[in-house]
């Protein structure tokens, strides 16, 4: 079996000592593929938009989207959900520098899944780190994979 990286803890220390460590982006890249695939509640609690509950652990992650992604659906809005979930829930990225690009037609090379850019500034002591990723957004079980 294999042992889970005290997610919270590298949250914490690096939030806290605002230094760069060695692995730094695997570790960003890791806990936000766990957001992004860690069901939220928000949809069955029925939060009331805005609320402290909406911000709070008891909503943690993105709504869960198996069975609930339509073909059609408009990725703009599907990448402002995201973008605003990664705003929310991950502090070690300055919020107003994240951006979310889906990516349209050409660009896109999955067939059961949506692409997103996610673009970011995590700040260090030392200066700040840009942060580029790709995820894919997988139609058929609504999970979330990210490409490093």
């Amino acid at each position: 079996m294999k042992a889970s990286l005290p997610a919270i803890f590298d949250k914490l220390s690096l939030r806290s000592d605002k230094r760069k460590g060695e692995n730094w982006r695997e570790i960003l890249l890791r806990d936000i593929e766990c957001l992004l695939n860690d069901a939220s509640r928000g949809a069955d609690l029925k939060l009331l938009a805005g609320s402290e509950a909406e911000s709070s652990v008891i909503n943690f992650g993105l709504p869960s989207l198996s069975k609930r992604i339509p073909i059609d659906i408009d990725p703009v809005l599907l990448a402002k959900h995201i973008q605003r979930i990664i705003s929310t829930f991950e502090p070690r990225l300055d919020s107003r520098s994240i951006r979310v690009v889906p990516l349209i037609d050409g660009e896109q090379c999955y067939v059961l899944a949506i692409l997103f850019d996610i673009y970011g500034v995590c700040l260090f002591a030392e200066g700040e780190e840009r942060v580029n990723l790709r995820i894919a957004l997988d139609y058929s079980c609504g999970a979330v994979r990210v490409f490093k």
